[in-house]
């Protein structure tokens, strides 16, 4: 395949890059209500879409991109639905074996006839109770998505191998491709690594520029390739919000 079949026609969809020059800052948070700054997330800054870039290469492969199957997609989603239950269960029965431990400290030192001591002893026994009925439903919901995930592993395991084996042979020269990108636009892919604030940046001239990274959540794996006019003074927050989230098969390949 041909470079300049991919270069030219990207080439001509990028506004020309401006020579004003600052930092693009960036501050990755979690998902959620809240929206805690995470650590250790690479974030690229482009100067061209990326996805424009892979939409372009995928236009022109030898053969088409392959589908997931319907039905292995549904299953899936339902194994997807049953981790979360048993996420839940797993966190509630954690919840409560924390509270039996804090009790558990306080009656250490507390007199055993003291009024306290009997009411903290009597709670203690019915979180017990509580404790054992949350252990049986976190290994019922265990048991239903750890059957489900063996039911499915094979066919997915068969289906990453053939989108694997495409997408090796349609992006094999994505390097070659960026690197003529960067040669004509004059610029360069930077990167950086956020601190424990969640912050990262980078000096940029001109832009626009598009902000790419991504990050595993509890929903599945959040992707971002936002773009930005070029340099500024506000703070680009990733978040929820602004990500694509994806999921099933094709996150799991």
């Amino acid at each position: 395949m041909s470079k300049l079949r991919l270069v030219i026609p990207l080439l001509a969809t990028l506004p020309l890059l401006a020579a004003c020059g600052g930092r693009i800052t960036v501050q990755v948070l979690a998902e959620g209500a809240e929206a805690e700054p995470v650590d250790d997330v690479e974030v690229q800054f482009l100067p061209f879409d990326r996805d424009s870039l892979f939409a372009v290469m995928i236009s022109q492969a030898s053969t088409p991109e392959p589908a997931v199957p319907t039905d292995l997609q549904e299953a899936a989603d339902t194994e997807r639905e049953l981790r979360d239950v048993w996420s839940a269960a797993e966190s509630a029965w954690n919840n409560v074996r924390d509270s039996m431990r804090t009790i558990n400290t306080r009656l250490e030192n507390l007199d055993q006839r003291s009024v306290d001591y009997r009411r903290l002893f009597d709670r203690f026994g019915d979180l017990e109770t509580e404790e054992r009925s949350l252990n049986r439903q976190r290994q019922s919901a265990f048991d239903r998505f750890n059957e489900m995930q063996l039911a499915t592993q094979q066919r997915v395991d068969s289906i990453c191998i053939v989108i694997d084996s495409w997408e090796e042979a349609t992006f094999a020269n994505y390097g070659d491709v960026e690197e003529d990108l960067l040669a004509a636009l004059g610029q360069e892919v930077m990167a950086d690594t956020t601190d424990a604030d969640g912050m990262a940046s980078e000096s940029a001239s001109g832009g626009p520029w598009w902000v790419h990274a991504r990050m595993n959540s509890a929903a599945g794996e959040l992707y971002w390739n936002v773009v930005v006019e070029g340099a500024s003074s506000d703070t680009l927050r990733l978040q929820r919000e602004n990500a694509d989230l994806r999921q099933g098969v094709r996150q799991r390949c």
